[in-house]
């Protein structure tokens, strides 16, 4: 399954770009019209996806460029050399919601960035429980994507080389963390 990948202008892309919801809304206008059978049609469809814009990795001049990985052809989409599946020694990123979540004494879900502090510890483990032994860890700082008052994430690049991997890893394509629906946690191979 190569990765394929839909170049917008940037001009036509910016009024989508405004919030994580104009994203997915944005992505989801590639894939086939499920006609309200699924509430989740990314999960569903078993697709992963990801924004460049032009200064990002994958990013083109003048265009904001979504990148793909789905069981099937998106129509107007270019397929690009990728990988099947993680194998040891390759060198990955992946952006991700760095949030902890709690419940509070109410029942209702708090949730926090990660600190600093945490952060490196935080990533080894979000990836351990993929089933990804990372070598050479690296965790940008953190930063916030959405607006004020609306749907907002607190995000971290993560960079490793991959140590060892379980037999039943299927974070390449399934992603890794959460937020896959606003297009974070698909890992790309460097």
């Amino acid at each position: 399954m190569p990765d394929q990948t839909v170049s917008l202008p940037l001009k036509d892309a910016l009024p989508h770009l405004g919030s994580p919801d104009r994203i997915h809304r944005l992505a989801m206008s590639f894939l086939p019209d499920l006609a309200g059978a699924s509430r989740a049609a990314r999960a569903d469809l078993g697709v992963l996806y990801r924004l460049a814009l032009p200064t990002d990795l994958g990013g083109r001049s003048g265009h904001a460029v979504l990148r793909f990985r789905a069981p099937f052809e998106i129509d107007g989409a270019e397929r690009t050399d990728a990988p099947e599946n993680f194998a040891v020694g390759q060198r990955f990123t992946v952006r991700v919601v760095a949030e902890k979540r709690r419940e509070d004494d109410a029942g209702r879900s708090r949730s926090r960035f990660v600190l600093d502090e945490e952060a490196h510890v935080w990533a080894r483990d979000l990836l351990a429980r993929r089933g990804i032994e990372a070598d050479a860890l690296v965790v940008s700082e953190r930063w916030r994507a959405g607006p004020p008052g609306g749907r907002a994430f607190w995000l971290r690049d993560l960079t490793a080389t991959i140590g060892g991997i379980t037999e039943d890893c299927e974070a390449y394509t399934r992603g890794i963390g959460r937020g896959k629906a606003f297009g974070y946690g698909m890992p790309i191979v460097l």
